[in-house]
This record gives C-alpha cells, sequence and structure tokens, in this order.
C-alpha cells in the first residue's frame, strides 16, 4: 500500500468510528443515559453500537441447553445408575442426538436408548415440540429383552431460558410388536449455577409383558 494513502486510510476510519460513537451518543442521549452508565457499562456501549439481531437469537439460540444427565432411578427398591446426554446439536440445525443407559444396582435390570429429535419451532421459543426416532433395549427379569425401533413425541418447555425447563414425552418401543412399550416421562430441570442443574424424572412404563414406573433424581451438567 502506498504510504503516502495511510493518513487518508487512519482519516476515514476515524470518520467512521466518529460516526458511530456520535450515533450511541445520539441514541444515549434520547433514553436518557448517564456518560457515567455508559462509562461503566462495556454491554450497554455494545449494544448501542451494534444492536444484536433478536430474530436471529430466537431461531438459532437455543432456550434449552445441552446437559449431561447422572444420578439415580428406581423401581420400588430396586434402585440404579441413571445416566445421559440430552439434545446435542447437529451444527445450527434444529437437530438434536440423545443418550441415555440405566443399570440397576442388583444387575437384574438394564437399559439403553439413543434418539435423534428435529425441533419444529424457533429454537429461542419458550416452547417447542419435536418428533423422535431411534432405537431401545431393555432387559427385565421375567420378560427377557425388549427391543426395537422407538418413536414418539417430545414437549418441552422453557421456564427460564437456558436455565430451567420441563419436558414431557410420549414414545413406543417396538411398535405393533407384542413387545410394544410405551413410557411417558415428566423430567423437570433447574439451574444451580451456570452449569449445575437439579433435575428429577418420574416414568411410566407399559406393555403386555409389564406395567411400572420409575422415579429418578438426577445432577445436570450444562455443556
Amino acid at each position: 500500500m502506498d504510504t503516502m494513502n495511510l493518513p487518508v486510510l487512519f482519516a476515514l476510519l476515524g470518520v467512521v468510528w466518529g460516526s458511530t460513537s456520535a450515533i450511541a451518543q445520539e441514541v444515549a442521549r434520547d433514553l436518557d443515559l448517564t456518560p457515567e452508565l455508559l462509562r461503566d457499562s462495556p454491554v450497554l456501549r455494545r449494544w448501542l453500537e451494534e444492536p444484536p439481531d433478536l430474530l436471529q437469537d430466537i431461531y438459532h439460540r437455543p432456550s434449552f441447553r445441552t446437559k449431561l444427565r447422572l444420578g439415580l432411578s428406581s423401581e420400588g427398591q430396586n434402585w440404579g445408575i441413571d445416566a445421559s446426554v440430552e439434545d446435542v446439536f447437529v451444527g445450527r440445525s434444529p437437530v438434536t442426538l440423545s443418550a441415555r443407559y440405566q443399570g440397576a444396582f442388583s444387575g437384574r435390570e438394564s437399559g439403553f436408548g439413543a434418539q435423534v429429535r428435529y425441533y419444529l419451532l424457533p429454537l429461542g421459543s419458550y416452547f417447542n415440540v419435536a418428533p423422535l426416532v431411534g432405537w431401545r433395549s431393555l432387559d427385565r427379569p421375567g420378560t427377557g429383552t425388549i427391543s426395537g425401533v422407538e418413536v414418539g413425541l417430545q414437549a418441552i418447555l422453557a421456564l427460564s431460558p437456558q436455565s430451567a425447563d420441563l419436558r414431557l414425552s410420549h414414545t413406543f418401543t417396538a411398535p405393533s410388536s407384542q413387545q410394544e412399550t410405551s413410557i411417558t416421562t415428566v423430567a423437570v430441570s433447574y439451574a444451580l449455577t451456570g452449569e449445575l442443574r437439579l433435575g428429577s424424572r418420574l416414568e411410566w412404563r407399559r406393555s403386555p409383558l409389564f406395567d411400572d414406573y420409575r422415579v429418578g433424581i438426577l445432577l445436570d451438567f450444562a455443556l
């Protein structure tokens, strides 16, 4: 670059910066903001100079977080471990991947499942619905192994975006077979800190082979 043009370039940058600052100052005067408030709030200055695209945030910034869940669950006195990862986003798409493992300490029961979910509404919405498809395997005493394709629907209500949510889901494993098993799940998660949440889960499981329910207490780690 010709060094003779450097002063011109710096002058143009100064004009642009000065114009942006002038606009921000004019907006601040319209909002009756004090110079001290602007000086002490870099976030406010950034918003005045470059307002965020709220519509873009609503469509692409999820109101719920990807979570690693670890805890205990029981069916009667049969306690065991419950571990899952919830809603790993595929890029910036509304598609997420989830997986879960359950195992009784007695070794009498175990289960594994994986799901693909597709959220139909903008990810920043307080309410969303996702059809899901996946695979589930459940090994119980007296019934053997129940396994097959899993289909269903999940609804999520963000009680506080990225901090607390309520989930309701209903799924069918091995539908249209003699082993068809339906599972209705209600789960709640509430933030204790920025990354740690306390969660609970209640499940009703029904099939021609058994009918029971499970309760769980979990810690959620936001990823």
